[in-house]
């Protein structure tokens, strides 16, 4: 039979190997945290862009809309122009044709 000081020793082996088992598992879940850390924290980052994302979007869309409005009033003034200037020249006209009559005429 074994006696105390070799089964001692056996079971310090045991515990031993034990031991470096559980370090290397322990290790092994620290990366895993780290890996999940890291995880968690690109999600929040994609979470923060895709935010940016739709504010700007909202943004453009806004700027959009606002220059849409313009656009439309600039058409607007511009038939108003082309109608004022329709209008002077058939005044003018017809007020050179009226002097070149009454100095005919006279």
């Amino acid at each position: 039979m074994m006696d105390n000081n070799e089964f001692e020793k056996i079971f310090k082996q045991h515990l031993a190997a034990d031991q470096s088992r559980l370090d290397r598992i322990e290790n092994k879940i620290d990366k895993l945290a780290d890996t999940v850390i890291a995880l968690a924290r690109a999600e929040e980052k994609l979470i923060n862009l895709e935010t940016s994302r739709i504010q700007v979007l909202g943004t453009l869309d806004n700027h959009e809309e606002r220059l849409d409005s313009h656009d439309k009033r600039l058409q607007e003034g511009d038939v108003t122009l082309n109608t004022i200037n329709k209008v002077f020249w058939t005044a003018l006209t017809a007020a050179i044709g009226s002097l070149v009559v009454y100095f005919i005429g006279t």
